[in-house]
């Protein structure tokens, strides 16, 4: 169920108030049904998508094409996620996103379900090449996945600290060869989505301006 503007008020001034999302979230969560609906993933957008919460292109853009701004190539496609619509909305098969908090966070706004008329989709980090661009982008359901939460300050997109792997073991191992990453710990899909909406930069005017409150 979309999230109506009380709520998502209530959910701003906790997020002025406190930190600790978890506390004043994990009750509007609803447990995952037991039969949940596979919808096949769909046709990326590479060169002119953008991320349907945040706005920010899904392709990594070339130097100071955005905002002036340059990025290590590769570095938005790794966390390349999507929701596939069993019946497309406004002329969308699929919504895109350039991080899973992005996705996780739209989704809890519009109260959208993975595996019920649709499915989630994130790109798994352990296979990508960050040399090799889209190409490499493989696809895991998201309820299949485990992702990593690292402390470091933008080691992903929008600061959003997660990254998504096929199992704790891969996690683990990028966890090992990737130096700097603080405290590290793997979580499951649900805890993602108890903890929604999840920490990422500009939270709160994101939030605010999905709910209608800000044009």
């Amino acid at each position: 169920m979309h999230k109506n503007r009380r709520e998502v008020i209530k959910m701003l001034s906790a997020l002025g108030a406190s930190t600790v999302l978890a506390q004043s979230l994990a009750q509007q969560m609803q447990p995952m049904a037991a039969n949940l609906e596979t919808i096949p993933a769909k046709t990326i957008p590479w060169e002119q998508g953008t991320c349907a919460f945040c706005g920010m292109p899904i392709k990594t853009p070339a130097p100071g094409a955005w905002m002036g701004r340059t990025f290590t190539p590769g570095f938005f496609e790794q966390t390349y996620s999507q929701i596939a619509l069993k019946e497309p909305q406004k002329g969308m098969e699929a919504i895109h996103f350039e991080s899973i908090a992005c996705m996780v966070n739209y989704a809890w706004v519009y109260g959208l379900r993975d595996g019920v008329g649709s499915t989630f989709y994130v790109a798994d980090r352990g296979l990508y090449d960050p040399a090799k661009g889209p190409e490499a982008v493989r696809l895991l359901p998201a309820r299949q996945a485990v992702y990593l939460w690292g402390e470091k300050r933008g080691w992903v997109v929008m600061d959003a600290k997660v990254a998504a792997f096929k199992n704790a073991d891969a996690a683990m191992a990028f966890a090992r060869t990737t130096p700097d990453l603080g405290r590290t710990r793997v979580l499951d899909w649900q805890t993602l989505l108890d903890l929604a909406p999840l920490p990422e930069m500009n939270l709160v005017s994101l939030l605010a301006k999905h709910a209608g409150l800000l044009k």
